[in-house]
């Protein structure tokens, strides 16, 4: 069975205050920063395959130029034309000829010029059987798309490895819970029993087998979250989702106690948290009255009220106005972030006593709602 984890680290519970209501993975928010092959694939002009070659060094700063050696092309564009290498505006070094460097390389014409802006090392063309094989499960919708990447999650080339779990990172929590109990538990056994694993990693391939595993597994699951509570991991996000898919009344008592428990450091706090998120993004009528209830604890919290209010605003969720009010005059939740987000709050929220509320703000400190009224309506824009 997997290793215990021996990691520790912090992971914001949000990647902005104002995301969209189409979040990435609440369990990979750090990763989903990065942009995947596919998203890349999608946006670029053309996509090639091929190898460096003839790189001359000129200039300062590494200047220079570097001829690259199309093999494969991955999406066409009829300005490329018949030719068979372009040549880089920039120094790539190859250190062996009859081995150069293979790369994946993203570009576009601009003003009737070349310009390939993005590389990726490979270390084989299998790459570009990956690559071809997610445009044509991507076609087919955003499930089959993530059946497809899960099948190369633990591929030996760790570019394709990378870019599989950054798929997933960058997936809606819906899309990820519907897929999880279609995939192969064996396989995520294996790649939770690798050593030095990311956190993040550990945290969605736990989520994944607690919706696919066995018994086993399950307790498995369970004895690592006795581990990331003692060791203070934010990896306890998706033991605790994998956990509660499999015994949700178990796992729900233990995620509601950690929001409970101000004695619990703050990272597993968040990491709570963050599961109470995925949660609602998944299966929100399913799971409210856990959701209110984890949402509640955290509330009085001012560690993470900023962002459990300001996801309640997004959500539309307005059944504890009365306590999100409460907080403003508290001397715990006095930081200006905190009582912004309250402001923010009362100004989308519908209730009587929000409308009160503002009107006593805005004579005690108008610059303040003024303020967070022209933020509002910029991202309206």
């Amino acid at each position: 069975m997997a290793r215990p984890i021996v990691g520790c680290g912090f992971l914001c519970l949000a990647i902005c205050t104002f995301a969209g209501p189409a979040w990435p993975c609440s369990l990979c928010l750090m990763s989903a920063a990065k942009e995947s092959m596919g998203g890349e694939f999608d946006r670029a002009g053309f996509v090639l395959y091929g190898f460096a070659a003839n790189s001359k060094l000129g200039g300062a700063q590494g200047q220079g130029t570097t001829e690259f050696h199309i093999e494969k092309i991955l999406k066409h564009d009829p300005n490329l034309k018949d030719n068979k290498a372009l040549v880089l505006e920039r120094y790539i070094p190859v250190l062996d000829a009859k081995a150069p460097p293979r790369f994946v390389v993203f570009g576009e014409f601009y003003k009737g010029k070349i310009d390939v802006y993005l590389g990726r090392q490979v270390q084989s063309p299998v790459v570009v059987d990956y690559l071809e094989g997610a445009k044509l499960a991507r076609a087919k919708g955003r499930e089959e798309a993530l059946r497809y990447y899960a099948r190369f999650l633990d591929h030996a080339e760790e570019a394709i490895a990378e870019d599989a779990f950054l798929e997933f990172a960058r997936s809606k929590d819906e899309e990820i819970g519907r897929v999880a109990k279609h995939l192969d538990p064996k396989q995520l056994r294996k790649l939770l029993e690798r050593p030095k694993l990311e956190l993040e990693r550990f945290s969605l391939f736990a989520f994944l087998l607690g919706n696919c595993g066995q018994t086993a597994d399950v307790d498995f699951l369970r004895s690592q979250i006795d581990v990331a509570l003692k060791m203070g991991t934010s990896a306890l996000d998706g033991l605790l989702g994998g956990y509660i898919a499999a015994r949700p009344k178990e796992g729900w008592k233990i995620a509601l106690s950690v929001l409970n428990d101000k004695k619990q450091p703050i990272i597993p706090r968040m990491a709570a948290l963050r599961t109470v998120r995925f949660f609602h993004g998944w299966q929100p009528a399913e799971t409210q009255p856990h959701i209110l209830a984890g949402y509640k604890a955290a509330i009085p919290d001012p560690d993470v009220a900023d962002f459990v209010i300001e996801d309640l605003r997004q959500w539309k969720i307005w059944d504890m106005t009365t306590l999100v009010l409460e907080q403003y005059r508290k001397p715990s939740h006095a930081a200006p972030i905190i009582r912004r987000a309250i402001v923010r709050y009362a100004l989308s929220c519908p209730a009587p006593e929000a409308k009160e509320f503002l009107e006593q703000i805005r004579r005690q400190d108008p610059d303040l709602v003024r303020d967070v009224e022209e933020l509002l309506d910029l991202y309206k824009k």
